[in-house]
């Protein structure tokens, strides 16, 4: 703006020092003669030139600076375009760097898929007594040992149960790639716990002894919360340390364990064939002369349907595996406890939808 303005002025004073060349002062002297003499039209020419230099000099400088600004211009949608291509190239990465992500959870999840159909494959159309007998093979043929009763511990510094018992929201990954946690998940309640008892989940006065080594049944307990059970067996709505007990009754129970609870003594009757499931509330037995059973078996099926199979349950499963080499059949299929049970009476067929 300023150029252009500089520009008119001097085409103004041209425009001026033209008109007084063509058109010469007439001012006349006292003898009559004219008052414009040789030096001041010389100087006037020289004035013109010097204009008409400026006016070149400003045209030239009005060029560059239009130059200068379409190359401004130029560098400026070229880097534009830089940006656009830039910002096209890093989301294309972080898009190719999603979908790997998503392509080696979806080939976790496929791997492990494809695992469980293998371990499981000889169950294929089997209900009942065929069932239950398979399983107990597929158990018998997986398991490389038993962790120990006494080897499981009861703080977190030496335990296996890390392995098995972790938090899933928080937990560490060893040198070999299995999870573990600095602390445990009190079983019926899920508070945090590094010290417990060891809950035998099926009683010693009911047989637990003959499972006890096995991890898959002996479960991390806060020990005040461990000893409001007793012996009992799982009875909706109960709290008896001996006639049922239901840890949903409980201040500190947490009602989805009731599912934890079920899956696993379902699993004690595939990992011990002396051990069995009864319909009842109570039964009568003495640690010296255990009875091998356990119940409520209406209530325990109701509890497995109801309360499906948690994380941390699914994250047990593969930690006792790494440990023991076998798996709990009924949190990978829940619906095997009905097609091996849900016949037993009439309340077992209502609850399991058993026409």
């Amino acid at each position: 703006m300023k150029t252009s303005t500089k520009y008119l002025t001097l085409l103004i004073m041209l425009a001026s020092l033209c008109s007084c060349s063509v058109n010469p002062r007439s001012d006349i002297s006292s003898s009559g003669e004219s008052s414009l003499t040789s030096s001041e039209t010389s100087t006037t020419s020289e004035e013109i030139a010097s204009s008409s230099e400026e006016i070149s000099s400003i045209e030239s400088s009005s060029d560059e600076e239009s130059s200068s600004s379409e190359e401004l211009s130029s560098n400026e949608e070229s880097s534009s375009e830089e940006s656009s291509s830039s910002e096209k190239n890093s989301s294309s990465e972080e898009s190719s760097s999603e979908e790997s992500s998503s392509s080696e959870e979806s080939s976790s999840s496929s791997s492990s898929e494809e695992h469980y159909e293998a371990y499981y494959s000889t169950c294929e159309g089997l209900t009942g007594e065929d069932l239950l007998e398979e399983l107990q093979a597929i158990n018998k043929k997986e398991r490389e040992k038993t962790v120990g009763y006494k080897a499981m511990g009861t703080s977190i510094s030496s335990s296996p149960f890390k392995y098995t018992d972790f938090d899933p929201e928080n937990y560490k990954v060893d040198n070999n790639g299995h999870k573990y946690g600095d602390y445990v998940l009190s079983f019926y309640s899920g508070n945090h716990a590094t010290t417990w008892n060891r809950e035998h989940t099926w009683p010693n006065s009911h047989g637990g002894s003959y499972v006890e080594a096995d991890i898959h049944m002996t479960r991390p307990t806060i020990e005040s919360e461990n000893a409001a059970r007793g012996n009992s067996f799982f009875v909706e709505g109960m709290r008896s340390t001996s006639q049922g007990w239901d840890p949903a009754m409980e201040s500190f129970g947490d009602e989805t364990y009731r599912g934890d609870a079920a899956r696993v003594i379902f699993y004690c009757c595939i990992a011990d064939s002396r051990l069995s499931l009864i319909d009842e509330s109570y039964h009568y037995t003495t640690k010296a002369n255990p009875d091998y059973l356990m119940g409520k078996l209406s209530d325990l099926l109701k509890w497995n349907l109801e309360y499906s199979v948690q994380l941390r349950e699914e994250c047990r499963n593969d930690g006792a595996e790494y440990l023991q080499g076998n798996r709990n059949p009924f949190i990978d299929h829940p619906e095997f406890a009905c097609k091996i049970w849900g016949n037993t009476n009439e309340t077992t067929k209502v609850t399991c939808g058993i026409k």
